[in-house]
């Protein structure tokens, strides 16, 4: 999952160098760690592009965190069930102070609005989706 999302990273910036400064622009400074089923990892923009590494000791000092499923992504990405619903049911669970919670939803946004025009993430979707339970 952390190598995926490394890879779209550099697919973003390599085909749709905008919408990846618009993600950058919105992660700067802020530490998100992520958890999806078992594996851990933290996206940080520290002064330029993001960056994805495993989660240390310093998890805890990110701004964000969240933990869900692949099967939870899945049925966003799938609209089978809103982002919203999947907060409610906790199958994604999200803890930050407001501010920053709302910083990472704009920077999630912006990776979306990139992601749906990035000629290479069709591939790295269907890679997700063996990945998944």
């Amino acid at each position: 999952m952390a190598r995926l999302l490394a890879e779209s990273f550099a697919a973003l910036a390599a085909e749709l160098p905008e919408a990846h400064a618009r993600v950058s622009a919105r992660l700067a400074g802020r530490a998100v760690a992520i958890r999806v089923d078992g594996e851990r990892f933290v996206v940080e923009a520290d002064g330029g592009a993001p960056q994805v590494r495993a989660a240390g000791a310093d998890e805890e000092a990110a701004a964000v965190r969240v933990a869900t499923s692949r099967r939870a992504i899945l049925d966003v990405l799938d609209a089978r069930r809103s982002l919203a619903e999947a907060v409610l049911a906790d199958e994604v669970e999200v803890v930050g102070a407001l501010e920053r919670l709302v910083e990472a939803r704009e920077a999630l946004l912006a990776y979306v609005h990139g992601a749906v025009r990035c000629p290479s993430f069709p591939a790295l979707l269907d890679r997700f989706r063996r990945l998944a339970p």
